[in-house]
């Protein structure tokens, strides 16, 4: 009986020594200095009003996110009311925005106005005209 007791206070001091030692070793994780999910400015570089015949159908909005990496570059469509619609990628790959889910559904690679009036659900040529982008200037990226 003795033996057990003996056998079983010496796996438990190995354990608490084991943990012990390693427990003061570590402190916390140092997180790097730029992680890859640290927060990255994103500024406007460009609008553009949608018009089909004259209606407005609604805006571009050019994005530029500055990532270490490079410049990571897309766009947001948003109807006339401001409502956003979908985003097109730097390639021309769009996108179109689905309430209440979190992924979006891919409508694949077109030719901007193209792949506009395919977003707005129109037929016929869509009109892109670029706008005076109202950014404060803190905003602002330096050109």
């Amino acid at each position: 009986m003795r033996s057990r007791w003996l056998g079983g206070a010496l796996l438990a001091a190995v354990l608490l020594a084991a943990v012990g030692s390693t427990g003061g070793c570590h402190g916390a994780p140092t997180p790097p200095a730029n992680p890859p999910y640290a927060a990255r400015p994103v500024v406007e570089i460009g609008r553009f009003e949608a018009r089909q015949e004259g209606a407005l159908l609604g805006h571009l909005v050019h994005y530029e996110i500055e990532d270490p990496g490079g410049p990571i570059r897309f766009w947001r469509v948003e109807d006339a009311r401001g409502a956003w619609v979908g985003h097109v990628s730097d390639s021309g790959r769009f996108s179109r925005r689905v309430p209440f889910r979190d992924d979006e559904e891919d409508l694949g690679l077109w030719p901007m106005a193209k792949g506009v009036a395919y977003l707005f659900e129109r037929d016929g040529a869509v009109e892109l005209k670029e706008v005076p982008v109202a950014v404060p200037a803190v905003a602002r990226r330096p050109r």
